[in-house]
């Protein structure tokens, strides 16, 4: 009987070829279909792009035309909210000022001889409802001088104010002496609790106004019969309403010669130079927040229409990739435009895209004008 055969074993050198040979190449191209897959897979549903951190610019113009007498602060600078930027020559106003504090003396002296002659007839039926009523245009033209004071201490402490801003860099380059500035100070600290006290006084005073005005209205209804308007008083209550209207003139006049910053942030553009003549509207200065509070980023042409708002994005600092926050988009541009040239890959040929705005991060603490690493998630 025959013997089984025997079969041969391949060395183990024989099977490292054949497994190079034959299955390491499937095997590799299996694993690079599938990390080709998976890099597709993934593309669909990221996408990085290019932006610019931004803050936003105030423009500070002028409401009324004037001349710049004074610019307070210098390009670069910092500002507070409500701070002094500029100011208008003041002349016109103080003028006006003036012209309205001889106008009220000669009210008070109108109502005075009114007050005489009407009081000089004692008929019961009329002469206490005569001192109702002078008593309450005696507290209307009060106010009314009260508010004129107020007006020109006003000027005069925006003035002093200029002086100690003025002061004050004069002792920090060693100018002047500490002494001289406290001068400069104490008038306008003065000055300002001057004014602060006829406010008070105006608010008590127009109270009593309107006190007296109550009292003449209910006695006037206790009467029998409605009396006819006092055609002495008359003119004079017109005019004392004229020039109360005028005083509200004035103090938006003096207001807008006064340009303050609307924003805390720093001088980004300074846009005229003292003495310069404006007209309202134009720009003086600009202020630009510190911080950035938004992130523009451009898309491709065809990327657009893959934002929509509220998409989730990831921003990245170029500058140091390892701090990343999450954002989201605000706004997609509904046109394509012409991207900024320091985008343009070359620069010779403009690119174009569709611009996204993107909430900025306060974390990342980016720098205005920083460009940043933004990937859309389009899919989560």
């Amino acid at each position: 009987m025959a013997e089984p055969e025997q079969r041969i074993e391949t060395p183990r050198h024989q099977k490292m070829v054949d497994f190079r040979r034959r299955r390491l190449p499937a095997i590799v191209w299996s694993l690079a279909a599938v990390l080709c897959a998976f890099l597709l897979l993934n593309r669909a549903g990221e996408f990085e792009y290019i932006g610019m951190a931004q803050a936003l610019e105030y423009e500070v113009s002028s409401q009324v035309t004037g001349t710049v007498e004074t610019l307070v602060v210098e390009l670069f600078d910092d500002v507070e909210a409500g701070e002094m930027l500029a100011k208008l020559d003041d002349s016109q106003v103080v003028a006006v000022i003036e012209t309205s504090q001889a106008t009220v003396r000669q009210l008070a002296a109108e109502l005075e001889a009114t007050k005489v002659q009407l009081l000089s007839d004692n008929a019961a039926a009329t002469a206490d409802l005569r001192r109702f009523q002078i008593d309450e245009e005696q507290r209307r033209l009060d106010a009314l001088s009260l508010r004129v004071v107020i007006e020109s201490d006003e000027v005069e402490a925006e003035r002093l104010a200029l002086e100690v801003r003025r002061a004050q860099r004069l002792l920090d380059n060693g100018l002047i002496s500490e002494m001289e500035f406290d001068n400069f100070r104490l008038l306008h600290d003065q000055l300002r609790r001057r004014v602060e006290e006829n406010r008070v006084l105006l608010a008590e005073t127009e109270q009593d106004y309107l006190t007296a005005k109550s009292r003449r209205e209910s006695y006037e209804n206790s009467l029998p019969h409605l009396p006819a308007e006092e055609p002495l008083l008359l003119p004079l209550k017109n005019a004392i309403a004229v020039e109360s209207g005028r005083m509200r003139e004035i103090e938006l006049q003096r207001e807008a010669l006064v340009l303050r910053s609307p924003v805390s942030g720093q001088i980004s553009q300074l846009l005229c130079r003292r003495g310069q003549s404006v007209v309202p509207g134009e720009p003086i200065l600009m202020v630009a927040e510190r911080s950035a509070r938004e992130i523009l980023a451009y898309l491709g042409e065809g990327d657009g229409t893959r934002v929509v708002r509220d998409s989730p994005v990831l921003v990245s600092s170029r500058n140091d990739p390892s701090r990343v926050a999450e954002s989201r988009v605000v706004r997609v541009s509904p046109t394509i435009q012409a991207l900024p040239q320091r985008l343009w890959r070359d620069p010779r040929t403009p690119d174009y895209g569709r611009s996204v705005i993107i909430a900025g991060v306060d974390g990342l603490d980016l720098t205005p004008g920083e460009l940043v690493n933004v990937k859309l998630i389009a899919h989560r």
